[in-house]
């Protein structure tokens, strides 16, 4: 009986952090107000800048729900890291966890901000509870895990992440790009000893 081993290597370990990770966004329920243009400005990716402004005033004039409040906070925090803010995101990616704590998205945001910070295993912890609750993009969260598994060393483990992003989005470029610097090979296992 021949059994296959998969053996996986990175080629350009040095590059890993060339493509950010990206932070998924929440839809906040409320179809008007600032809260609503604050998740249209963070879903769309453009001028974070006035995007943050737009979050702020829903923050201090909108009438929110917790729910909605915990998910401005999480799409202002998204912004905030797009203009490199990381501190400033990770603060808002707590108080939206402690708004609600089965915010997925917030988790996985936060997860993201740990990435940067080379905080690997707190990533991982992170972002496996946000995939776990669910989110509004799971190809994110996949993809976050994987970056964060191949800076730890878990190459199989961000192999087969990356790969699911793919099943997910087959578009979807960052994954592509990263799936380039794997090698698989199978070898067949070494004839086992007769005693």
């Amino acid at each position: 009986m021949r059994v296959q081993h998969l053996f996986f290597f990175v080629a350009s370990f040095g590059v890993l952090l060339v493509s950010n990770p990206a932070g998924g966004q929440t839809i906040v329920s409320m179809g008007r107000g600032y809260a609503h243009d604050c998740f249209t400005y963070a879903k769309a990716g453009v001028d974070p800048f006035d995007g943050v402004s737009v979050c702020d005033m829903a923050l201090k004039e909108d009438p929110l729900t917790p729910k909605d409040r915990a998910a401005t906070y999480d799409n202002r925090g998204v912004m905030l890291d797009q203009l490199g803010h990381g501190e400033k995101a990770a603060d808002d990616f707590h108080m939206a966890i402690s708004l609600n704590e089965n915010l997925g998205d917030a988790h996985v945001n936060l997860g993201s901000i740990l990435i940067k910070q080379r905080r690997y295993p707190d990533a991982l912890e992170e972002i496996n509870k946000g995939l776990d609750l669910g989110m509004s993009f799971p190809l994110i969260g996949y993809y976050d895990r994987a970056i964060a598994e191949e800076m730890s060393g878990q190459y199989k483990e961000a192999y087969y992440d990356f790969k699911k992003v793919l099943e997910i989005e087959p578009n979807y470029a960052p994954a592509i790009e990263r799936l380039k610097d794997f090698t698989v090979i199978t070898k067949p296992a070494a004839a086992e000893r007769q005693g």
